[in-house]
């Protein structure tokens, strides 16, 4: 009886996950070139995925504040500010 129970719970939340995954489509990133490396959507799921998880970081690539910027401007703020360039 329990594992029938059991069954059954995973069921649903085997369900409510694929109902979840078809409410929100999958965003799809064209490639890009960053510092000689041509980026694919894998790569750019990787790095979303690491900004989201990542509390901030402590230095970035200009090329790579760029690309977040024109990605993902809601996790600016886990950049460290622009440092003006000296001359």
């Amino acid at each position: 009886m329990w594992e029938d129970l059991a069954n059954v719970k995973e069921r649903e939340q085997r369900t409510e996950k694929l109902r979840a995954s078809k409410l929100k489509p999958k965003r799809i990133y064209a490639p890009r070139i960053i510092a000689d490396h041509i980026m694919v959507q894998e790569d750019f799921e990787r790095l979303h995925k690491f900004l989201l998880e990542t509390e901030c970081l402590p230095e970035v690539s200009d090329v790579m504040r760029e690309l977040i910027e024109d990605e993902w401007p809601e996790l600016l703020h886990k950049l460290p500010p622009k440092t003006p360039i000296r001359r």
